[in-house]
């Protein structure tokens, strides 16, 4: 693909934004090469909203508002016209997913300090304030962008301009500007790519201070920065990743510090899996990826050793590694700067993954004990339900094409608003949430069909590596069958883009069509009776 093709970032701002968009270009350049930042004429957010034909509009990148309510009662102050203005921008919002094909980010910034030491001005200010990210968060595809730590994280001395704001409607430092930038381009480029899914970290001198196989249980440190550390890998593990220790130590060492070292954050039941022990921690991390079934390029290696990171970055090029500080005090700054640990968002689903995970050797000795695989699967008692998709599940359903590579026939990547087009019309959609006797999967599948005359066209059809050899895939395409037949249609048409991830979907064709696509074989459709699979439904 011509990364030059690729969508940016477009922006519009009730204030002039020349500084936020030169340091945007900058730092998009550097971290998303081929991506442009395109910005709307100042002062122009409200026709850049209206206008099919405009930067927004026409986008299907990232768009970007920067809003100052204050800026709509600018010149005439308080009155009918400010507060019209401001209707007329959550209406605007509010319809942009019938529209748009992009993403949008919506970021309220600060007020200015006159606005603070007005009264009346900062009430309506904070009213206006909240109706619009109110909107953002209601609204499919919008994601409300907090600016509240910015300045911290980046270190701003001053954030406001007043003198600037007063000559030319510059309200906030370069510095500031410069930060905001950098943070919405960084959550930006989270949009764009595959959201890491484990963690992989060091214990001696990264989870701790000290060696423990020397200094003893209660001799290593858990201080301040450590504590810290261990606080943002659980906050981490909430949000759905799987942590994962690999040290080069005696396990029962390590296990003793989780057991009895009273600084301790993380738990050893917060651990997903592990490998203690004397092996090359590259070796370790390629055995971990078999265990999880899971690619490479989802782990993030914390490890204070620089040996032991070089090490990993030349054998496993697709890892990314941190090196972690040595200096205490530069841990945090480094941990929140590091962009490999963003998520836009988090759904249900990823605060079950790490659960799902705890109860995968469960599932392991129940099959050892089954007598073949449909014993299996019989004794797992495995519930498929469907679910209709609407706005409501349109994040997560976004996140599933994003995330999903290896049961994902067209290997297509759908933006919410994209996802929400195909549902336009005849189209349909459905999440597929599979349960066991072991517990909850969540979401883990999305199918969504389009009737063409006699033909039901499949452009989503994925699930979650989670449920794969469960046999769910089969109960999908007998509900697609059920719904194309009591549409009068004859045929499903399943488009298959073969990639060398893919080899379970391209396994499921074969199942099929009696032929296995090959991994570099180019894009088809795969064509589906759908009397094959009708008389298997259960009619009722």
């Amino acid at each position: 693909m011509n990364t030059a093709a690729k969508p940016g970032i477009a922006a519009a701002g009730t204030f002039t934004l020349d500084v936020v968009a030169a340091s945007m270009v900058t730092v998009l350049g550097e971290a998303a090469p081929g991506r442009s930042v395109t910005v709307a004429p100042y002062g122009q957010v409200l026709e850049a909203l209206h206008d099919p034909g405009g930067v927004l509009l026409a986008g299907t990148g990232v768009n970007v508002l920067l809003l100052r309510p204050e800026d709509f009662a600018r010149g005439e102050g308080l009155g009918d016209r400010a507060d019209a203005m401001v209707d007329e921008l959550v209406a605007a919002l509010g319809g942009v997913p019938d529209r748009s094909a992009a993403t949008w980010f919506v970021a309220v910034t600060p007020s200015s300090p006159a606005t603070a030491e007005d009264a009346e001005l900062a009430r309506w200010t904070r009213r206006a304030a909240e109706r619009i990210t109110a909107t953002a968060e209601a609204t499919p595809g919008m994601y409300p962008i907090a600016l509240d730590g910015v300045a911290e994280r980046y270190e701003v001395a001053e954030i406001h301009d007043e003198y600037a704001d007063r000559i030319g409607h510059l309200p906030y430092s370069d510095e500031y500007c410069e930060a905001v930038a950098t943070w919405l381009v960084r959550q930006a480029v989270s949009s764009w790519g595959k959201p890491k899914k484990v963690i992989v970290l060091d214990c001696d001198n990264t989870l701790w201070t000290g060696i423990c196989g020397e200094d003893g249980p209660t001799g290593v440190k858990v201080g301040e920065a450590r504590r810290w550390l261990q606080e943002f890998m659980l906050a981490q593990r909430a949000d759905g990743k799987l942590l994962c220790l690999c040290s080069r130590n005696n396990q029962e060492d390590v296990e003793e510090v989780f057991a009895r070292n009273s600084g301790m954050v993380l738990a050893w039941g917060d651990v997903t899996a592990h490998r203690i022990g004397w092996n090359p921690k590259a070796l370790s991390l390629a055995e971990l990826a078999v265990e999880l079934d899971l690619a490479l390029s989802s782990f993030v290696f914390v490890d204070d050793d620089p040996v032991e990171c070089a090490s990993v970055r030349a054998q496993l090029p697709e890892v990314t590694v941190v090196e972690l500080s040595r200096a205490e005090e530069r841990i945090r700054g480094q941990i929140e700067h590091t962009w490999a640990f963003d998520q836009l968002s988090v759904t249900e689903e990823d605060r079950l993954r790490a659960d799902w995970y705890s109860t995968r050797r469960e599932r392991v000795a129940l099959r050892e004990t089954s007598t073949d695989y449909q014993d299996f699967l019989d004794r797992c008692a495995i519930e498929v339900s469907f679910t209709e998709l609407t706005d409501d599940g349109l994040d997560r359903a976004a996140q599933l094409t994003a995330r999903t590579t290896q049961f994902n026939l067209a290997g297509e990547v759908y933006s919410v608003p994209r996802l929400r087009a195909l549902l336009t019309g005849d189209g349909q959609g459905w999440t597929v949430r599979v349960r066991d006797r072991f517990g909850d999967y969540g979401t883990v599948g999305l199918v969504v069909a389009g009737q063409r005359g006699d033909v039901v066209e499949l452009p989503v059809f994925l699930m979650s590596c989670r449920v794969l050899n469960r046999r769910v895939e089969d109960e999908v395409l007998r509900f697609v069958a059920g719904h194309a037949d009591r549409l009068g249609a004859r045929t499903l048409l399943l488009p298959l883009r073969p990639t060398a991830r893919n080899a379970p979907a391209r396994m499921f064709v074969e199942q099929l069509t009696g032929a296995l696509p090959g991994a570099k074989d180019a894009p088809s459709t795969v064509s589906v009776p759908v009397r094959d699979w009708v008389p298997q439904l259960t009619r009722r």
